[in-house]
């Protein structure tokens, strides 16, 4: 599901803040497919509702900031108004805090109850907040104040987390994998394809070319000759070997065109005219091999190697998982967003 943010900052001032502003959610889920409404019935102190209950724009500017820090921490240096648009920070920001609501809103449909003590005794372990290996109030306190936030404050958020954090176990955990799903899935991403490609001086004909092509079934070489097109074979890749590949830089081949090449089956010609570099293609599937993973004689590295493949891939499985549920929740969910106090945040 997911996250392109390291979750932490290294510092434990940049740890408090990541809690203040919830960082465990960075980029949230959706990017805002849901916006609605105009600012009428939302208070012009809060850039969205959920369920009726507010994201004030103090929020929403603190965990904007955040970000950006987060950001320019791994860029290393300042980004730019380019680098932030590419990024849509806003976006990522008031996702991540509408998911964040969306969770806490089903604390009770989960079963969770934070407890008072629990939350004090857990602050009372933060490094940050301890002197001489014990907690001292006073560093507690002097800490919140530097980060412009009371220990009321603190601790509900800290509260949030913790809630959110139990859902969004207990949302992965329910998630399972049989081993020949793995299998499965595992030959399907993992597959090589190999493909003819003709090429076109013009979309006009080669989209003549291709309603004949797909009509005449099996003379794809012969058809391009008649047509003017140059045709050319490539042999065998799986998706990462082709992105790698001398081919897909030489034909000027993008995301669309990759997801169409390997999503199709063997022997059917693409039904679309894909614009490469100053030319256009059409493109028909010669062969697709579905790599063999399982030999019962492997040797014990290899064994120690799948296991690990299995689990990399169970986890990504899982985030998206996660990913999908807290969207299904949202959908559920009674979101409002106010425009008006978007429009006045200068992204």
């Amino acid at each position: 599901m997911l996250d392109f943010l390291r979750r932490f900052y290294a510092s434990t001032v940049g740890k408090i803040i990541t809690i203040l502003v919830g960082v465990l959610f960075v980029v949230g889920f959706s990017f805002l497919p849901y916006i609605i409404g105009g600012g009428g019935e939302i208070s012009s102190q809060d850039v969205a509702t959920v369920g009726g209950k507010g994201i004030s724009t103090d929020q929403f500017n603190s965990y904007y900031g955040s970000l950006e820090n987060e950001y320019e921490r791994l860029y290393g240096n300042k980004l730019n108004r380019k680098q932030l648009k590419e990024l849509n920070l806003s976006g990522a920001a008031l996702s991540s805090l509408i998911a964040d609501k969306v969770l806490e809103s089903k604390t009770g449909v989960f079963g969770i109850y934070v407890s008072a003590g629990f939350i004090a005794r857990n602050i009372a372990l933060f490094p940050s907040f301890q002197k001489n290996g014990e907690f001292s109030n006073k560093l507690f306190n002097s800490v919140l104040l530097a980060n412009h936030t009371t220990p009321a404050d603190f601790e509900k958020s800290y509260k949030s987390q913790i809630a959110r954090s139990y859902i969004r176990r207990a949302i992965e955990e329910s998630f399972s994998m049989a081993d020949g799903q793995f299998l499965d899935n595992y030959k399907i991403d993992n597959k090589s394809v190999a493909f003819k490609i003709a090429l076109f001086k013009s979309l006009t004909g080669a989209g003549s070319f291709l309603k004949r092509v797909i009509l005449s079934d099996n003379n794809f070489k012969g058809l391009a000759k008649e047509f003017k097109g140059t045709l050319e074979s490539v042999p065998l890749y799986s998706e990462t070997g082709f992105v790698k590949s001398s081919y897909f830089k030489k034909y000027g081949l993008n995301e669309s065109v990759l997801k169409a090449i390997f999503s199709t089956p063997a022997n059917v010609v693409i039904s679309k005219v894909f614009p490469v570099k100053s030319e256009f293609a059409v493109i028909k599937i010669s062969s697709v091999y579905f790599p063999k993973y399982i030999n019962v004689n492997i040797n014990k590295n290899k064994k120690n190697t799948m296991l690990k493949q299995k689990k990399a891939y169970a986890m990504q499985e899982e985030q998206e998982f996660l990913y999908n549920y807290v969207n299904y929740l949202e959908s559920k969910a009674d979101i409002k967003i106010n425009k008006n106090a978007l429009a006045a945040f200068h992204f």
